[in-house]
């Protein structure tokens, strides 16, 4: 690097510090170290400014799924952009692009589900939001004003903003804040942390039970909805045990509360399958989305609403009331043609495909390759989705220090060696681009079990 881009460098450091706020991060320790700037991309790698390589293992935040550098999205944007960048889509106001990908996005969906009426968002949040409030509103004009109370389980995250980030039930995104009351906790199909301490399939499903038994203590008339991650992803990577969706389902029809979707994280390939619902056949009344339909191109979420939950609206509300809702970017057809050119990409490579077959090797790898760790307890996943659970040997005790210490000590051992992973919780967590070959899955594997190796078992360790 030359002086004069070091020093435009050093500059860029220090406005960073001086005025970027950077979520997820320690104020203070930021203006420390200051930020780590990303200047360049290609596949599954990102190039840094001090001139580093390093392997993108997260996805960026789950949602880059055909990998960095794909200049025909970028084309495809900027043909958009040349027509007509944004215009609003309420009243009346439509735009090709919009259209194309609504209809595009229910032929991904499975078919015999009838999601067949889509709104565009900008992102997970408002789309977990805009789900809130229809079934809110589809409840009121069914007859049942009441049912107002929206249920999520613990470990969810289903976003930050007001009422997403209530449903969101990890408690360090709470610190500081209070929840609206309207929002209500039930258990997680976490097995290995259970929180009843029982083992599946002894277990008789204790934890979909609970949502049944939350439900009467709460009050089925006051009720509105559900909301549930197929793989519960930023609090663990927690994949459901088998029959726990069928009796999930049973209790949301036995007492009328509507079943949200939350496939934010799981949707488009990031599983193995177009959906995640499509692993347990889910079947519910509104899907949320986002990140990996435009891979973060652009920002873009939504919503799915099944052909029932559309003709309530549409045939129940008052004459002359219109559906009361939208965001300044709903529909956005910039947005919706990145998504359009990002799709074409995931079907003409076959990403879907790959994210299964490469993610499973990837797990493969680890699990055999961390086998007689002392601190690894589990490998676990579906798709290109993995966690590594870690305990102090022969309990489910954190390793040492402070809770999340231990798996923050891997990822920057894994930083420092050229690969992003993450610490979640007690889990260090991997989401590598759905386009990652066996040969690049082999890199990352062997830079974790290196960390493992080189960490050790962390005993004697501090934060």
């Amino acid at each position: 690097m030359a002086r004069s881009d070091a020093i435009d460098l050093d500059r860029l450091i220090e406005l960073d510090k001086a005025h970027l706020i950077h979520p997820v991060s320690e104020f203070r320790k930021h203006e420390v170290k200051g930020p780590r700037i990303v200047v360049g991309g290609q596949g599954i790698e990102l190039e840094l400014a001090d001139g580093r390589r390093v392997i993108d293992g997260l996805s960026g935040l789950f949602n880059i799924n055909v990998g960095h550098g794909r200049s025909e999205i970028a084309d495809a944007v900027a043909e958009q952009m040349r027509k007509v960048a944004y215009y609003p889509s309420f009243w009346d106001f439509s735009t090709e692009s919009a259209i194309r990908l609504a209809e595009r996005v229910v032929g991904l969906l499975p078919a015999d589900r009838e999601l067949s009426h889509l709104l565009f968002t900008t992102g997970g949040s408002d789309a977990n939001e805009a789900a809130f409030r229809v079934a809110r509103m589809v409840q009121a004009l069914r007859g049942r004003p009441e049912r107002t109370k929206i249920l999520s389980r613990r470990h969810a995250f289903h976003g930050i903003t007001r009422a997403a980030g209530s449903a969101t039930r990890l408690p360090a995104y709470h610190a500081l804040t209070s929840l609206d009351p309207a929002h209500i906790e039930t258990a997680a199909p976490y097995c290995f942390r259970c929180d009843f301490d029982k083992s599946f399939p002894s277990c008789g499903l204790a934890c979909a039970e609970d949502v049944a038994e939350i439900i009467v203590r709460e009050g089925p008339e006051t009720v509105a909805a559900l909301i549930v991650e197929p793989v519960m992803g930023t609090g663990g990577i927690i994949v459901p045990p088998e029959g726990y969706f069928d009796r999930l389902q049973e209790i949301c029809r036995e007492y009328d509360v509507l079943l949200i979707l939350d496939e934010v994280i799981t949707g488009f390939g990031r599983t193995g399958r177009w959906f995640g619902m499509e692993h347990w056949d889910v079947r519910p009344d509104i899907v949320s989305f986002a990140k990996g339909i435009t891979s973060g191109y652009l920002p873009l979420g939504g919503i799915a609403l099944t052909e029932d939950v559309y003709a309530t609206i549409r045939d129940d509300s008052p004459r002359g009331l219109p559906f009361m809702f939208g965001f300044t970017y709903s529909n956005h057809p910039a947005s919706c043609a990145a998504a359009m050119a990002n799709l074409d990409i995931i079907e003409r490579e076959g990403l879907v495909d790959n994210a299964r077959t490469t993610g499973n090797y990837l797990r493969e790898r680890l699990a055999k390759g961390l086998a007689s760790h002392p601190v690894v307890a589990e490998v676990r996943g579906i798709g290109m989705l993995v966690a590594i659970e870690c305990t102090q040997p022969g309990t489910k005790q954190p390793v040492g220090g402070k809770p999340s210490s231990y798996p923050a000590k891997i990822a920057r051992h894994c930083f420092d060696n050229g690969l992003i992973a993450r610490a979640l919780w007690e889990c260090v967590a991997l989401a590598p681009p759905l386009c990652t070959t066996l040969e690049e899955a082999d890199r990352i594997a062997d830079c974790v079990i290196a960390a493992f190796a080189e960490v050790g078992s962390g005993a004697t360790q501090s934060s």
